[in-house]
């Protein structure tokens, strides 16, 4: 009797695990997207200082690419990106580089390749 109770425990909490983990997921999936969007700007509005003659459509920003195939893959949490921040890279007319954030979203670094 023992082995069909564990058996049924065990299914019970992996079905509750399956059903709990997506909502989560998908709240976690939405704060990463606000924060990239944000972040992001952060970096424009840091280039914007740094190229007084740009203006917020003169520059492109996108995450870094590995960066975004990491958690688009899932492998990239939440919790990493609040420890580790965000990369971006931008470009403005013929120049280009990378731009850090730190877990607050705040810029760290704009570096010009």
């Amino acid at each position: 009797m023992k082995p069909l109770r564990l058996l049924l425990s065990a299914t019970l909490l992996a079905t509750t695990i399956i059903t709990v983990a997506p909502g989560a997921r998908a709240d976690d999936d939405a704060k990463i997207e606000a924060r990239i969007e944000a972040w992001g700007r952060n970096c424009k509005n840091a280039l914007v200082a740094k190229y007084p003659k740009a203006s917020m459509a003169d520059i492109s920003v996108e995450l870094g690419a590995t960066l975004k195939q990491s958690i688009d893959a899932g492998e990239t949490t939440l919790k990493q990106i609040k420890e580790s921040g965000l990369t971006y890279n931008w470009t403005y007319k013929k120049k280009s580089g990378y731009c850090n954030t730190d877990g607050e979203g705040n810029v760290t670094e704009v570096v010009k390749q």
